[in-house]
């Protein structure tokens, strides 16, 4: 092989860290947080749930140094990192006894002393059973400390995957795999960077799925729609109406009516009549009754949209919630009616089988059900823009962006129209873009869904959204109410406490074994109608002992028993940062000193920290507080099954 080529070698986990990396200063800081961490390990997990031979991880591009062994990360370190903390956990006590993977050591970090530090460090407070917080360590790298707690926290509050450690840690090193591609030396890496940002995007299983299914329409004209809706869809950080009809008002006007709101064509034959001609015209040829084969379809029809409209402006601001290929199984479960649960119907890595399966279940008219199929994309892409929470960016909300819950409506002048955006229940047709708050009708529905998505982080999780987008999906979006779909949401919370809390008291879980859904609609149930003007969900993955498990021996306070110490009375959850804030302090200290810090995380905490401050936090506290939360639970769910209400979308 000439040393000129890249030379990629597809290697395990395990062999991985048989090597040496050390991450060039020019490269971030470590940065991934609980999305991205929780997606990584879930998508190993169900690799392993579901039988799989092995996983492909992805690319780890790196270029060799001085030794044969010893490599500099050019491209994967965020991955590379989070697998060393991922393999740094496993290492610890678990039922197969002690692992012993030998990865310590091997990945530094150039010039920056704190990171490699904070490697070092993790490892050693987890040879201990626990991590120091980050706050105590003022020689560490916080990123680093909150990845590793992340996966803590994520093993100890999902039980099964915590049963099955030792199972999920023999599949993470003998059957996950990564092509480690090796540069040659002396590559230009600015070359090579410029490359890899301008060389266009791989193949990936999107297109693949938009090939097969356009290869089932008869003609170029329909193929050609097929795509124009795809595509616009595909823009999940826009609006559809502003990608499928980009500098078109007319256009606009046709198929979103003169509102511009919501869908007004009926079916794919309509938006065959509405699209204009001359887009295609050029492209006319008589292809009637012949299919494209999957490699004439990719080439053909494989193009992204290019945004370079005006108009685009204050639509760039927003981002959504998930990402195309989940969309499309939550479009394709819609399409299929099927209501049952499945982690495997939202998992994105089988998105061309989930596909295949769907097309080869319809014995005939597989055209019409393609059509059908575009049709209700469009139908569910537009009710997901209007109905379903994204994050906004704009100047005056910070860098971690803010929830937002607005449908597009026309705005402008007449003679200039321009798209605006105003919250969805609101009942003023004015520009309400700025206003500082939402009406109450749209910021209680805004509660509940940012709670279901601070809660259910994985993509395969989010069932929620499948559910909305069918009840949607039947009746006239001006007829949507907000109370129902309020009551939609709160019912999908009151089923996801019920199959995980149970209120017998013999026979309620505790500590970690606590699902995140009890203390999130404990949080909303608490909200008063002024707070809910304030407060704002948050990602929030630690679960705070507000007695600790190990208290600070220099501070005074009432000891707490252990059989009082894992009560949902005695335990919040809390991001990271602010589980490593409050250290080990005892509850008064914690809620005389973070007094701020305690009411943006969590209502029940706020509830928690008053009582420490007027009274004290001491076994009898603990006790009332969990009787006061568990009746709190019981009686939201008894009152809704008492009064025979069905929740809407059942």
């Amino acid at each position: 092989m000439s040393k000129k080529e890249l030379r990629p070698e597809l290697i395990t986990v395990g062999k991985l860290f048989t090597g040496y990396y050390l991450i060039p200063i020019y490269q971030r800081n470590y940065a991934w947080r609980a999305e991205q961490i929780e997606q990584l390990i879930s998508d190993i997990q169900g690799s392993v749930v579901g039988g799989q031979d092995d996983y492909f991880l992805g690319n780890l591009v790196v270029i060799k140094r001085g030794r044969e062994d010893e490599f500099e990360v050019i491209d994967g370190q965020q991955r590379l990192t989070t697998l060393y903390l991922l393999l740094t956990f496993l290492e610890q006590d678990g039922e197969g006894g002690k692992l012993s993977i030998g990865h310590a050591g091997h990945l530094q970090y150039e010039s920056r002393a704190r990171a490699t530090e904070a490697l070092r460090r993790v490892a050693q407070e987890a040879a201990k059973g626990h991590v120091r917080p980050q706050g105590s360590t003022s020689n560490a790298d916080a990123g680093i400390h909150e990845g590793y707690s992340i996966i803590n926290q994520f093993f100890k509050q999902n039980e099964t995957l915590n049963r099955s450690r030792e199972k999920f840690s023999d599949f993470l090193l003998k059957k996950v795999t990564v092509v480690r591609a090796s540069l040659p030396p002396n590559t230009d890496l600015n070359r090579y960077f410029e490359i890899m940002n301008t060389r266009g995007q791989q193949l990936k299983q999107v297109d693949i799925v938009k090939a097969r299914l356009m290869s089932k329409l008869p003609n170029q004209y329909e193929r050609e729609c097929f795509a124009w809706v795809w595509d616009a869809c595909a823009d999940m950080d826009s609006y559809v109406q502003m990608s499928l009809t980009r500098g078109d008002t007319s256009l606009r006007n046709k198929v979103f009516g003169d509102e511009w709101s919501w869908l007004e064509v009926t079916s794919f034959a309509s938006l065959m009549e509405s699209r204009p001609q001359s887009d295609i015209s050029s492209l006319r040829q008589s292809s009637e009754g012949v299919s494209l084969s999957l490699d004439e379809a990719l080439s053909k029809y494989a193009k992204e949209i290019e945004s370079n409209s005006t108009e685009d402006e204050g639509n760039e601001r927003f981002r959504s919630t998930i990402e195309f290929p989940a969309f499309l199984l939550h479009v394709l479960r819609i399409m299929k009616g099927d209501e049952v649960e499945d982690e495997g119907q939202l998992d994105d890595k089988r998105l061309i089988k989930s596909f295949d399966d769907a097309v080869n279940n319809v014995p005939d008219a597989k055209a019409d059900w393609v059509r059908s199929f575009a049709f209700m994309l469009l139908k569910c892409r537009n009710l997901f823009d209007g109905f379903i929470l994204k994050r906004q960016f704009t100047a005056n909300i910070g860098d971690d962006g803010d929830w937002s819950l607005q449908r597009l409506k026309k705005g402008g002048a007449d003679k200039k129209p321009a798209p605006t955006y105003i919250h969805v229940f609101s009942a003023s047709n004015g520009n309400l873009e700025e206003d500082s708050g939402a009406d109450p009708h749209t910021r209680d529905v805004l509660l509940l869904q940012s709670m279901l998505r601070i809660t259910y982080t994985s993509p395969r999780t989010m069932h929620w959204i499948t559910k909305v987008l069918r009840w949607l999906s039947v009746k006239a979006p001006q007829d949507a109410k907000h109370a129902d779909l309020a009551d939609l949401l709160k019912g999908y919370a009151r089923s996801k406490v019920k199959e995980t809390f149970p209120f017998e008291e013999d026979q309620q879980p505790q500590g970690f074994g606590i699902s995140r859904i009890v203390f999130s609609y404990l949080d909303y149930l608490l909200l008063s109608d002024s707070s809910k003007r304030d407060f704002k969900f948050q990602f929030r993955t630690s679960i705070e002992h507000f007695y600790p498990q190990h208290p600070d021996k220099e501070q005074s306070g009432a000891a707490v028993s252990g059989s009082s110490l894992n009560l949902l009375g005695n335990l919040a959850l809390v991001s990271v940062s602010a589980n490593s804030k409050f250290s080990n302090s005892l509850p008064r200290a914690k809620a005389e000193n973070f007094k701020d810090t305690i009411e943006l995380q969590s209502p029940k905490l706020k509830r928690m920290a008053e009582i420490a401050r007027n009274t004290s936090w001491d076994d009898q506290q603990i006790t009332a507080h969990h009787e006061e939360m568990v009746t709190l639970l019981r009686d939201d769910v008894s009152l809704v099954e008492a009064s025979g209400r069905s929740y809407p979308g059942r």
